[in-house]
């Protein structure tokens, strides 16, 4: 894969300088055999200086960065991809890569080719994903897996599934790329920000149930989603019908229910193990969620 496209002949140090970046140096580092409509699932290395040939695919492109920057070029602009940056460009879209940095930069890409998914059961859903792709992919879309967990988790599964040198079964590759391609494939909707609203408030639906004991403020909740607290207000009121807090205080209250059958706990230690900041206002949250104090429950 190692080829020199350097023009030129004049020896002066400043047009060496220039020269170095137009030497291609790439090489394909890891290739795994996957099921069609995924062809040549691989990572590609490119040490510094390295500019690859332009090139273009004639089915749709997946190309991800996993250690970067690496600097995408096509015929509208440059942009820059690091760590967990990647890019979906349509059949026909002529691209380059170069690497300024001084280290060795690495990808991940996938190729899909959309017109022949392969046989799969109608019942599969991949036919239907495939139309999808295309009618979705125009030209070259950018995303970022920082700030989304679903996409960024499903990300590096992939690239895990690629790069270690053990393979992993023929199954749980294909499974992974399709986990990632529909996730992909829900931000590049129409309906882009509402699967992305209704995404923020099960998050926040996942976080009041894993810390119902703490206690937990707006402010913090929004930071742990990595959205604004109007944001997180906005888009789980949207989605659940009710205050954040709200939810997190009935949550409470059915815990408390079950700590309150316990005979060998004080209402002042049930409070204080569900975070309240005092028994009178948990007597006072249990009264407006239940209809009767702590002790009337007890009893």
């Amino acid at each position: 894969m190692k080829k020199t496209h350097v023009s030129g002949t004049q020896d002066s140090s400043a047009n060496r300088a220039d020269l170095m970046i137009d030497v291609d140096k790439s090489y394909l580092a890891y290739s795994l055999p996957v099921p069609r409509p995924f062809m040549h699932f691989r990572s590609g290395h490119f040490p510094a200086g390295t500019t690859t040939q332009r090139h273009h695919h004639s089915i749709v492109a997946m190309h991800g960065s996993l250690q970067g920057p690496l600097t995408l070029q096509t015929s509208t602009g440059r942009h820059a991809l690091d760590a967990g940056d990647f890019c979906i460009l349509a059949p026909g879209v002529d691209h380059c890569w170069s690497n300024a940095g001084t280290h060795t930069a690495a990808t991940v890409s996938f190729l899909i080719d959309t017109d022949r998914p392969g046989r799969w059961p109608v019942s599969s859903g991949i036919a239907e994903a495939c139309r999808e792709l295309n009618q979705l992919v125009q030209g070259i879309h950018y995303l970022n897996s920082a700030g989304d967990p679903d996409l960024q988790h499903a990300f590096w599964q992939i690239a895990d599934q690629l790069t270690v040198e053990r393979p992993w079964k023929k199954l749980g590759v294909a499974g992974r790329l399709w986990t990632f391609l529909g996730l992909v494939l829900e931000r590049l909707s129409p309906d882009l920000i509402n699967a992305r609203e209704h995404g923020v408030a099960q998050q926040i639906r996942r976080l009041l149930l894993s810390r119902v004991n703490d206690r937990l403020t707006i402010a913090e909740v929004a930071e742990s989603v990595h959205v604004s607290a109007t944001c997180a207000k906005e888009v789980f009121r949207a989605t659940f019908g009710c205050g954040i807090m709200s939810y997190f205080n009935e949550l409470k209250i059915w815990q408390a229910k079950r700590l309150l059958c316990d005979p060998s706990l004080t209402i002042d230690q049930v409070s204080s193990k569900l975070g309240f900041s005092s028994p009178t206002y948990f007597s006072q949250t249990f009264r407006k969620h239940t209809g009767e104090t702590p002790s009337e429950f007890r009893k």
